[in-house]
């Protein structure tokens, strides 16, 4: 199963183009499912049939697994033993007629104008931690253009244009667009390119650079280039620049948990309300498809009141 799920893998990286990102959930996803098998003492995909496939999914159920979480794992079976029956290796696709529970549709949280402008302005004067201009960064980057959290672990130096005040970001698919960004957001990431960037890395470059091997001379060239990068010299990872966005919001006292998708839900949500088109947030947001975009068409309530109030002839 092991040397299966890697060509399965494999073949998504050369044929589809995934990001590393995506690849690692697929991964994680068949990994848990061989390692089911195993339990069920069974270790050949020819064995596997639509009712282990159903027992494997009530199983996550049962654990208390979301239901898009269950959705997603239920994708990479489906693609996984597709992928199995195409090459010949297994004569039927057990997960053919599988379903997955339906997705939960959620309106996205959001934060208001005020909120972020008052926890950026309450955190631009504090030191809580040594990093704090480059969170700050990052929460301006991650509001300011709604990309996404693997975009902008991605970001090199030569990415940014300040002069043009646009960023190059590359998307799901390998897929690269143009980004705009605020001069605000500009003026705080340049802050933090100038003066804690270099900090961070004198004080972790020489203890990467003592360690030898052609590993860790990758990983010191990569942090060379990239735009957001942590206390140890590395290129910042989704899950440091999670942490750093719960860490910057708990911080300055919102009261809200926050994550780098909230921040990608407040910028579309914003632009809509401030009278932008869906074909446009569609393009700044990187989505292939329009129904994708059309969640963020949600209004507050107060604001659908202000709308009811002004515009019905009865309400004035």
């Amino acid at each position: 199963m092991e040397d299966l799920i890697e060509e399965f893998l494999l073949t998504l990286q050369a044929e589809r183009n995934l990001s590393p990102h995506t690849v690692r959930s697929y991964r994680r996803d068949l990994q848990q499912f061989a390692e089911f098998l195993r339990r069920a003492g069974k270790d050949d995909p020819g064995q596997v049939d639509h009712r282990l496939l159903r027992s494997f999914l009530a199983n996550l159920s049962t654990r208390g697994y979301s239901r898009s979480s269950i959705c997603r794992k239920a994708s990479s079976l489906r693609g996984f033993f597709s992928f199995l029956r195409e090459r010949g290796l297994i004569t039927e696709d057990p997960s053919a007629a599988l379903s997955s529970p339906r997705r939960q549709r959620r309106l996205p949280r959001v934060l208001s104008p005020s909120e972020m402008d008052g926890c950026c302005d309450r955190h631009a004067s504090l030191e809580v931690y040594g990093t704090s201009l480059r969170d700050l960064a990052i929460v301006e980057v991650l509001y300011g253009s709604g990309i996404r959290v693997g975009e902008l672990v991605s970001l090199d130096l030569d990415d940014v244009d300040f002069r043009r005040c646009e960023m190059r970001v590359t998307g799901k698919g390998r897929k690269e667009r143009l980004v705009p960004l605020n001069r605000v957001a500009l003026d705080i990431l340049l802050a933090y390119l100038e003066r804690e960037r270099p900090q961070l890395l004198r004080e972790a470059g020489t203890a990467l650079r003592a360690v030898e091997g052609g590993g860790a001379r990758r990983e010191v060239g990569d942090a060379e280039r990239a735009v957001f990068i942590n206390a140890r010299g590395r290129r910042m990872s989704d899950r440091g620049v999670r942490r750093a966005v719960e860490r910057f919001f708990r911080d300055v006292g919102s009261g809200k948990h926050v994550t780098p998708h909230t921040l990608r839900h407040t910028f579309a949500t914003h632009l809509l309300e401030g009278g932008a088109d869906l074909r446009s947030v569609q393009e700044l947001l990187g989505h292939v498809d329009l129904s994708t975009t059309q969640i963020y068409t949600h209004l507050s309530k107060a604001q659908l009141k202000h709308i009811y109030l002004k515009t019905h002839p009865r309400a004035r």
